[in-house]
């Protein structure tokens, strides 16, 4: 389940916004908590008028196009807008859907949020609703009414309607926040490049979060950093592949590394990760090999195994977005990028799988000569989750890199985030069949096509 990550309303609440949020942890703001830009209390919920429907979607809307954060249904206000009491609303299933569904229905794109039931214990079924609401990358987020397209926005402590020249800055705004994402996902995989080992074969992904996060690098942040990856093994499907074996820092990063050779180049496996939430990870592939079935081919080349590619690319991810959401409170979105490194006229990469027992068998149609490239735009928490959600990513960037080779698909998972038992060589069948099992995945028995 997704939450909202908001250091400030997190301080005030005593814990994290999510479901676990109690009682006493909401009537805590009383007495005396004000409302603010990312802060709005309300003594009633939402009825089912227009006027209703209209005020819901600006306040969740004006939150999104702003910096984000709580509306507070039961909870009446004094006049200086402080919360001064308890009073209480429907928390039923049924309401909360009821919301729900007005604003998915009414609010384009639809916003990131989620509306969290808090019960009274003396009042079963009575409480309060909280609703969450993520700043995005998508705004500006607009009501649709009667055909029309309406922006609004909270500024301070009220929610306004953006005039058109307000609304066509926001759309810049958004088309050019992409554009640097893009940019500044293809700069942090040339800095961390230039640091590994290039007579191994890599595998790098990169994650640079839509909404920056922060969090400080000192002595502390470092142990708990090294306590939290030395000897730890990533592992993609629960298939395991390598492991760190020290920790360090540069500049405003942590660096967690398998090894280093005499000139500091990473071995075997390193990631770099920004205090922003951002980073890249690298995990060695293999050393070099002639071309498949030709052992006096022309010089040597990189053999990429898709099932380790497929494997590699979501235990990536995972980590990446671990970092993003658990160490730099990022939220929202996040721009990703994989590549092959390092490839080049005179380093070409195959494409093969191993059947195992030493067979090899080539894959697609021809080899690449310059990196292979894979982007995609996903949920952080989603990514941090093992299960259908990151597998559906982990697809698509494996099918981006697999296409360069002249393959139409990465024949291991479905486009939905499903497992293809028969492209997995027997090995590696048991573990993933199993993690398919504990985070309900379906497993497709059928070949692709």
């Amino acid at each position: 389940m997704p939450t909202l990550r908001n250091r400030r309303l997190e301080q005030l609440l005593g814990g994290p916004i999510d479901e676990s949020l109690t009682y006493t942890q909401v009537t805590g703001l009383i007495p005396g908590t004000a409302e603010g830009p990312d802060l709005d209390f309300k003594r009633d919920t939402y009825g089912s008028r227009d006027r209703d429907r209209k005020a819901l979607c600006g306040d969740v809307g004006g939150l999104a196009n702003a910096n984000g954060g709580l509306l507070i249904l039961g909870m009446e206000e004094d006049s200086q807008g402080r919360a001064a009491k308890a009073v209480g609303v429907d928390i039923s299933d049924a309401e909360r859907l009821r919301l729900h569904q007005t604003v998915v229905a009414n609010v384009q794109p639809t916003p990131t949020f989620d509306i969290i039931p808090v019960e009274d214990p003396d009042r079963p079924g009575t409480g309060f609703l909280v609703v969450w609401v993520a700043r995005t990358a998508t705004a500006p987020h607009a009501y649709i009414q009667n055909n029309a397209l309406l922006y609004p926005k909270r500024i301070g402590t009220q929610t306004v309607w953006l005039s058109e020249a307000l609304v066509a800055e926001a759309y810049r705004a958004r088309f050019a926040g992409l554009a640097d994402r893009i940019d500044e996902a293809a700069r942090i995989e040339r800095d961390f490049t230039s640091r590994l080992d290039s007579r191994q074969s890599w595998l790098v992904a990169t994650l640079v979060p839509d909404l920056p996060g922060d969090f400080r690098i000192d002595t502390a942040t470092l142990n708990a950093f090294e306590q939290d990856v030395a000897g730890r093994t990533i592992s993609g499907l629960d298939i395991p592949l390598t492991h760190f074996r020290r920790a360090g820092v540069r500049h405003r990063r942590l660096v967690g590394s398998a090894d280093c050779d005499a000139n500091r180049l990473y071995l075997d496996l390193s990631c770099e990760l920004h205090e922003d939430g951002s980073g890249s990870i690298a995990a060695c592939f293999d050393a070099r090999h002639t071309r498949p079935g030709h052992d006096d081919g022309p010089p040597p080349g990189s053999r990429i195994d898709d099932e380790d590619l497929v494997a590699t690319i979501a235990a990536a991810l995972k980590f990446l977005a671990a970092h993003a959401r658990d160490r730099a409170a990022a939220g929202g979105l996040a721009t990703l990028r994989v590549t092959i490194f390092p490839v080049a006229l005179n380093l070409p990469a195959y494409l093969v799988h191993s059947r195992g027992h030493g067979f090899v068998n080539a894959l697609g149609t021809h080899p690449v000569w310059q990196p292979p490239v894979a982007d995609a735009v996903a949920d952080i928490d989603e990514l941090a989750t093992d299960g259908r959600g990151l597998l559906a990513v982990t697809y698509r960037l494996a099918t981006g890199l697999v296409q360069e080779f002249g393959c139409p698909e990465a024949l291991q998972l479905t486009a939905d985030g499903n497992v293809r038992r028969c492209y997995w060589h027997q090995q590696a069948q048991t573990i993933v069949m199993r993690y398919a099992e504990r985070h309900g995945v379906d497993v497709i028995e059928d070949r692709a096509g």
